[in-house]
Order: C-alpha cells, then sequence, then structure tokens
C-alpha cells in the first residue's frame, strides 16, 4: 500500500526560514545541500503521501507525490530558497493544507513515539493513526474556514458544514442522483455509503462543492480509496488505479471495477479535475 514520509521545510539551510508556503504554492516538495539530499528525496516512490512540516509548528500539508523522481534545480531556473545554489524537487498535489491548523509535533510524538528530526523520514509504523491525525485536522481546519466566512448567516453556515462533511442537503441530493446506491457496487446500505468530493474542497467554489454532480456516492472503502487519490475514474466510468496499488492490493480489494451508469459532461469535468489533482 501508499508509504509515507515526513519531509522537512529545510529551515535550518534558509537562515531558519520555512518555506512551505512557497512549497504548497508551487506543489512541489524540496530538498538541498548535496548527493545525500538528492538521494532521500530520490528515493521517494510516486505515489507516496508526505507529510511537511516546518520547525516549531507541526504538519503543515499532506500531498501526494506525482513524478518518478526528482528534478534538480539551480539558483535562477526555479529554486524556492534564494540562498540555495541547487535544490531537489519533487512535483507534489498536497490535497491537505493544514496551515491554519497545524499537527502539533506533541501530536505526532504521541501517536508516532518519536519526532521526525531528519530532512526525509520513512514511516514504518503508526501510519494509519498519522493519517487519521491529518484527516481530522483538514476538517477541523475546513470548518473553521466555514465558520469564519459564514458568521451571522446562521442557514448558509449551516448548509455548508454538512456539504463539507457529506452531510445535509448535498447527501440528500447525491443519493438522489446514484438513487441511493454505491456508484460503483450499487451497495444500498446506508450506513456504509460516503458522500465523496471528486474536485477536492479546497479547490472547489462554493457552486461546486454543493452540486451533486461533484460527487459519488460510494461504499466506505472506495471512498477511502478515492479520497486518498489511489483509484479515479475515466470519462466513461472505467476506473484508475494508482501504481502504488499492488496486483495483491487490487486483488484483495476485488480492483478494478467501474461506475454503473453513463456520466453527464458535469460529472466528467469534475472527474477529470481529480484525476489531475493525483496524476492519475
Amino acid at each position: 500500500m501508499t508509504e509515507i514520509f515526513f519531509i522537512n521545510s529545510d529551515a535550518v539551510s534558509n537562515q531558519k526560514h520555512s518555506y512551505h508556503d512557497q512549497w504548497i504554492e508551487h506543489n512541489v516538495a524540496v530538498t538541498s545541500g548535496g548527493t545525500e539530499w538528492h538521494q532521500q528525496i530520490d528515493q521517494i516512490p510516486k505515489g507516496s503521501m508526505l507529510l511537511l512540516h516546518a520547525k516549531n509548528i507541526g504538519v503543515v500539508a499532506a500531498g501526494t507525490v506525482l513524478d518518478e523522481q526528482a528534478l534538480l534545480v539551480l539558483r535562477g531556473q526555479g529554486t524556492i530558497g534564494p540562498s540555495e545554489r541547487e535544490e531537489y524537487h519533487r512535483q507534489v498535489s498536497w490535497f491537505a493544507d493544514l496551515r491554519n491548523s497545524p499537527v502539533p509535533y506533541s501530536e505526532i510524538i504521541r501517536v508516532w513515539r518519536s519526532n521526525p528530526r531528519k530532512a526525509v523520514v520513512r514511516v514504518a509504523n503508526h501510519a494509519p493513526a498519522l493519517l487519521e491525525l491529518v484527516q481530522v485536522q483538514q476538517e477541523t481546519a475546513d470548518l473553521e474556514t466555514i465558520e469564519s466566512r459564514y458568521r451571522g448567516q446562521p442557514t448558509e453556515l449551516d448548509r455548508m458544514r454538512k456539504a463539507r462533511l457529506g452531510q445535509g442537503q448535498y447527501r440528500t441530493d447525491l443519493a438522489r442522483v446514484w438513487a441511493g446506491k454505491c456508484a460503483v457496487t450499487a451497495c444500498p446500505v446506508e450506513a456504509v455509503l460516503r458522500a465523496s468530493h471528486a474536485k477536492a474542497w479546497r479547490h472547489a467554489s462554493d457552486s461546486e462543492r454543493l452540486d451533486p454532480n461533484n460527487g459519488l456516492l460510494l461504499v466506505a472503502n472506495l471512498d477511502a480509496l478515492f479520497d486518498r487519490g489511489l483509484i479515479s475514474f475515466d470519462d466513461d466510468g472505467h476506473m484508475i488505479c494508482s501504481a502504488v496499488l499492488s496486483s495483491e492490493d487490487k486483488i484483495s480489494l476485488g480492483l478494478p471495477m467501474h461506475i454503473a451508469k453513463s456520466l453527464n459532461a458535469k460529472q466528467k469535468s469534475y472527474l477529470r479535475a481529480h484525476r489531475v489533482l493525483y496524476g492519475l
């Protein structure tokens, strides 16, 4: 399954300044300093999940690695740190922006039993608990943004909160589109169905967040795979599996499958955005 790595925002080599904002804005992860650090970022497999942490702050973003190997970037050709002679970049889709609500180091240490001190550290243990931390923190950050944006507008606030949580009118509309069944398996058991967004919440407008065409009703395991970009669907509804999933993984999950009905133009457009985000 997906490998997970902590990556440090490299403030030590940049006069104690963290450039994690620029990493997120430019969809990259960066190391610098010579062969050792080039090799560290180069050995991260495509499709891995990165947990970006900044010194004295905590985990500020989570993303998926989109490319096969690191790109050497020389000064004047797009380096992030102004003092760096050369940097080593990986393309990353930062799907969780936690800058307004970082995962503190105290929580990382509590769950992971250690502090990720090196530039790049592979997560060998407690990965599910770390993923849950990120998911909870992203949800918290999104809900705080909604609270701030719609303060004094109780009806709209409630509507957007429920849409973010896959509840309320959004879920009702989505269930109507998919006849109350999983879009892939046709499972009708409401307790295991999740209301997914195809175009990611952080990249969508409010109207897109509420549009049932921007969603799939999925059983929980497919929702988790779709939400992490481990699966997507083409314009014909055929499932695309990330290269991160091994043959054994796909067999155990019963993959690939396909969407049970034809997609309309809007649904295809939203799914295209999902594929682009995760490099599928």
